[in-house]
């Protein structure tokens, strides 16, 4: 299980296409996919401006049948080399202000990413990157076949990885968030405002003092950097990491405060509830 906690995106532009003007590109970067990036045509570019230490990224809520992403990088200039004999580079910002000293290391190649609408949930991406150190671009392009196109939401960030959730912990409940009420005369009044998953489990995590020795984050991580620091704001979520993205990943918040239990000396069981927002 993964959840991207600390989001690492600068700013967006529209760098191909043209926007809806009710639906700006700004939109990919709020936390209401419902509310969400509209272009003109069947195609757009999107410029996202990141700071170089994602570790992830992901895209929710977009009916597009074709996605292409490229990393940009920025100029650099060159310092010298490390004790590996590595070029040692600064990258400079689009004012031409040097950003960091850093091991420039290896540039990854342009990735390709297509896939097959599943379900109502179409539209999730989720890819793994290695930090960069530099601020970088990334271009998210984006092609739907007969359709104008939409994307929901756009994420960047660290990720923080914890033992897949138990198939037997595993519940999920949907929710009907319309307005279901009797009027005065006795007629149905009805308002649709969608259907959306509310998903309880518990993972098991590492309680004691420094890290959990088989390599997940520990308990304090979750709460300090999640818990403590972003209440309810909406995160990335991979539920399970062996099974499939389009049922098992999610754009959510916290539905309630976590619950934790002591499992032996040095773990925990940790409740969380999940909601949806789609």
């Amino acid at each position: 299980m993964k959840v991207i906690y600390n989001s690492t995106i600068l700013g967006v532009e529209l760098q191909a296409g043209s926007a809806d003007p009710m639906y700006p590109v700004e939109n990919v970067i709020n936390e209401y996919p419902r509310k969400p990036f509209r272009a003109t045509g069947s195609s757009a570019t999107i410029r996202v401006l990141e700071s170089g230490k994602a570790e992830a990224f992901a895209l929710f809520a977009t009916n597009a049948d074709m996605v292409t992403i490229t990393s940009v990088f920025v100029e650099s200039i060159v310092f010298g080399t490390d004790e590996n004999g590595d070029m040692l580079q600064a990258g400079m910002d689009e004012n031409g202000e040097t950003i960091e000293l850093s091991d420039l290391g290896d540039i990854d190649e342009p990735l390709e990413y297509s896939y097959i609408k599943q379900n109502e949930n179409n539209g999730f991406i989720y890819i793994e990157f290695d930090v960069y150190g530099l601020q970088r671009t990334l271009d998210i392009t984006c092609e739907s076949v007969g359709e104008t196109l939409e994307v929901g939401i756009v994420d960047a960030g660290q990720v923080m990885r914890y033992r897949t959730i138990e198939r037997e912990s595993y519940q999920e409940t949907p929710m009907d968030y319309g307005v279901d009420q009797e009027l005065q005369s006795g007629n149905p009044y009805y308002v649709d405002l969608g259907c959306a998953r509310v998903i309880p489990f518990y993972v098991l995590m590492w309680v004691n003092d420094g890290e959990d020795p088989a390599g997940y984050d520990t308990w304090w991580d979750f709460y300090y950097k999640y818990v403590k620091a972003l209440g309810k704001t909406p995160r990335t979520w991979l539920l399970s990491e062996g099974r499939s993205s389009a049922n098992y990943g999610l754009w959510g918040r916290l539905e309630e405060m976590p619950k934790t239990a002591m499992h032996g000396d040095s773990h925990v069981f940790v409740s969380i509830k999940l909601r949806e927002l789609n």
